[in-house]
């Protein structure tokens, strides 16, 4: 008669690029997935979550570097007001205060929802986001009243990442069009080992900021005149041992580029190896303007965003590896 047969009952279309995130295209039952089926859950809060604690981590460094973390020497308040006197240092600093509360805000309101929306071992992610949140704010008033120690400064940096790192797992599993997944074997393994290392050469620069060490090296690419200083002890040797972490991140990056390239499985995650491979690359070359400038400010703020975003293309490096693991499991065995 000319009338085209509408579906099934049980049928539940899925859009094409569906089939093409996974190298075998799973078709799961409507019933167990209907936040994919209509298409809710969007990410926004975690995008606006995780986009407010970079810039807040930025904008720590530009405090850093103008020497502006003791323009407001009382914590909370500053300066004894909630409102301090205007003046660019004062105001750079409290302007620092301000984006945490207004991050704070957002992150507890995006925990809330994951709590609420994940299940089992992965209500974990957003309780421990809550409770570093809790010891980053106590020790950023430890950090202005005992005038900025190193090692608590250092530490204060860790703890920042840290959760700007859980925060950027709550953005990629929603727990509605993305359940929450963990995998620490295989290709995820390998993402996240990288990821661990280029944490703790973030860390390692904290620390070198922090010390003062950051002319120990005022030449490069050698140290001193010299490829290994003459002198490792001290403010050189943290220097000198952040330079040679960074090569080693480096000779990293070439390593997984060219085992993505190679393994066929990992087809879709070409793009973001050589991103970070040019990334890693654009870093060194960024470390390097940081010590031929004298230190300047935005280079050191620069320096660090990039940091940022070779964690977060190692991130979604690591959770595609995490869905890919998901998928096997959940084929059906014969």
């Amino acid at each position: 008669m000319g009338i085209r047969p509408g579906p099934g009952p049980l049928s539940c279309p899925h859009p094409p690029r569906h089939a093409l995130r996974h190298d075998v295209a799973l078709i799961p039952r409507c019933e167990d997935n209907p936040p994919i089926r209509r298409g809710r859950g969007t990410p926004m809060l975690g995008r606006v979550t995780v986009g407010l604690l970079f810039l807040l981590l930025v904008w720590g460094n530009l405090v850093a570097g103008l020497k502006a973390g003791l323009a407001c020497p009382d914590w909370p308040l500053c300066h004894g007001k909630v409102l301090p006197p205007f003046r660019w240092d004062i105001y750079m600093e409290f302007g620092h205060r301000v984006i945490a509360a207004v991050a704070s805000i957002f992150l507890v309101a995006l925990a809330a929802r994951r709590y609420r929306r994940y299940g089992g071992a992965a209500r974990t992610v957003p309780v421990l986001a809550i409770v570093l949140l809790l010891a980053e704010i106590g020790m950023g008033g430890a950090v202005v009243l005992l005038e900025t120690p190193v090692r608590l400064t250092t530490v204060h940096f860790m703890i920042g990442l840290l959760v700007f790192l859980l925060a950027f797992y709550m953005m990629m599993f929603d727990g509605e069009r993305e359940r929450p997944a963990f995998a620490c074997r295989g290709p995820a393994a390998l993402f996240l080992s990288v990821a661990a290392l280029v944490f703790s050469q973030s860390a390692l620069g904290a620390f070198v900021r922090h010390l003062e060490a950051g002319l120990a090296c005022p030449d490069f690419p050698t140290c001193l005149g010299k490829w290994v200083p003459p002198l490792l002890a001290g403010p050189v040797l943290a220097h000198f041992s952040h330079r040679t972490l960074g090569y080693l991140v480096l000779l990293t990056a070439v390593m997984l580029y060219l085992f993505v390239r190679r393994e066929p499985m990992q087809r879709g995650n070409r793009p973001l190896a050589l991103s970070f491979l040019l990334l890693v690359a654009a870093q060194i070359g960024v470390g390097a303007l940081v010590v031929l400038s004298g230190l300047h400010y935005l280079v050191t703020a620069l320096h660090l965003a990039v940091a940022l975003g070779l964690l977060s293309i190692l991130g979604h490096l690591w959770a595609n590896a995490a869905r890919a693991e998901g998928a096997a499991l959940s084929l059906p065995r014969n």
